[in-house]
Order: C-alpha cells, then structure tokens, then sequence
C-alpha cells in the first residue's frame, strides 16, 4: 500500500472516527510536527538532535586525539569463546 492509498483510506476513517479518536490523533500530530528526536537508545531512551550531534563531535574528538584502538587489535584482546 503506497501513500496515497494510506491517506485515502486515513482520510476515511478521520471522517467517521468520534472526538476521542480525532483526539488521540491530534496529539500524536502535535507531538511529531514539535519533535527533536532523531533515535532512540536501545533501552528505549529518546535521543535528540543536539544530543547526537554533540556525542559525534564528542566520538569525533576522541578519534583526532588518538583515543580509539582498532578492530584487530580489539579480536586479539577479546577472547572469542568459540565463537
């Protein structure tokens, strides 16, 4: 199903749906039209934009300071366990 189908069919359904439900979905509007965030962590934690561009700038300082070890040196130091 394409987009246009997908507002079609949303279309239809809004034109039907009681305040409760407009509601919701007007929040939902507000809350994505009004939001930075850009990810999410892996516990579930929102990431927003100016916190992702200042850990790069972070990440990226560590790197031009020589603060990083590579991915050989890393699988020797790591222990595989059969893997």
């Amino acid at each position: 199903m394409g987009t246009a189908e997908l507002r079609k069919g949303v279309r239809s359904y809004i034109d039907k749906a009681d305040e409760r439900f407009l509601r919701m979905v007007d929040a939902m509007r507000k809350e994505y039209e009004g939001s930075d965030v850009v990810g999410y962590e892996v516990d579930g934690t929102p990431i927003t934009q100016e916190n992702l561009v200042k850990e790069a700038r972070e990440a990226s300082a560590q790197v031009k300071a020589g603060n990083y070890i590579t991915q050989s040196l890393k699988l020797k130091l790591i222990p595989r366990n059969g893997l």
